[in-house]
């Protein structure tokens, strides 16, 4: 007993806290407060989040141009409206708007830009359009000028239709008359004209009746030598001919006078 006493006494029982469990006490307060808070916080931000989303006293509409542009604070939110408007000024921020300002400010630069170009296409468009005009009118002109050209050619081919026929029945006297009703002074040189040429083929027949009575060698054979000193008084005399003494006589000479005598009165023929 006695040194049961004696160990009792060498080790008092604690009357105070220890340092451990004070600290340990104080750790745990902090942590029910910052829980508390944590709790309030999540109760506040439950609470906020509701009154955001359902709009009440118009608080999600107020807060929304604060909010729109954050991927988390928007889905607090309410749903917008059928007849919102993200562009009105009251749905931006004061940043927003600026960047809408510039933005509208480049589009009205290029609009007008375009426009410009706009205009200066019209412009040149109603300037082809006048020229275009022009050039209609002139070529109406052109065409009804066409039209009476043609419709002359028409006449005038008729007229030389019907004087070709004049001059191949050889009615002189009709000629004579339809050109007097056209140009009296082209009438009378026209018909001078004819008069010489009737002339003309009178005396060349005179000039070949001689050649015509003589046998075809012998006419020949003169008409050869004629043809060596006077070739235009040689071709007179075989225009005087009738196609058959002038055949019976070219057949008498040589190939070679016959061709060449044949060509020049050919040649003659087409320019008259």
């Amino acid at each position: 007993m006695a040194d049961k006493a004696k160990n009792i006494s060498k080790n008092p029982k604690p009357t105070g806290r220890s340092p451990e469990g004070k600290s340990r006490k104080i750790l745990q307060g902090f942590l029910a407060v910052m829980l508390a808070l944590v709790v309030v916080a999540m109760v506040f931000c439950g609470v906020f989040y509701i009154i955001l989303k359902n709009n009440v006293y118009g608080l999600g509409e107020a807060f929304r141009p604060v909010f729109q542009n954050n991927p988390i604070l928007k889905l607090a939110l309410p749903p917008l409206p059928g007849e919102f408007d993200p562009d009105a000024p009251e749905n931006l921020t004061d940043a927003e708007i600026r960047k809408k300002y510039a933005e509208y400010r480049q589009k009205v630069a290029e609009l007008t830009a375009r426009l410009d170009e706009a205009n200066e296409l019209i412009g040149q468009y109603e300037s082809d359009q006048s020229v275009l005009e022009e050039n209609r009118v002139v070529l109406e002109a052109n065409e009804k000028l066409l039209a009476s050209i043609e419709k002359e050619q028409e006449k005038l081919e008729q007229q030389k239709l019907e004087v070709t026929e004049l001059i191949a029945s050889g009615n002189k006297e009709g000629f004579l008359e339809y050109f007097a009703q056209i140009d009296p002074e082209t009438a009378e040189a026209i018909y001078k004209e004819l008069a010489r040429e009737d002339i003309n083929r009178q005396v060349k027949a005179e000039l070949a009746k001689p050649y015509a009575a003589m046998d075809p060698a012998s006419a020949a054979r003169v008409l050869a030598e004629l043809w060596s000193k006077d070739q235009e008084t040689a071709i007179g005399v075989f225009e005087g001919l009738n196609a058959n003494a002038k055949a019976q006589i070219l057949e008498k000479m040589e190939a070679s006078l016959a061709a060449e005598i044949t060509k020049t009165l050919s040649d003659r023929m087409l320019i008259k």
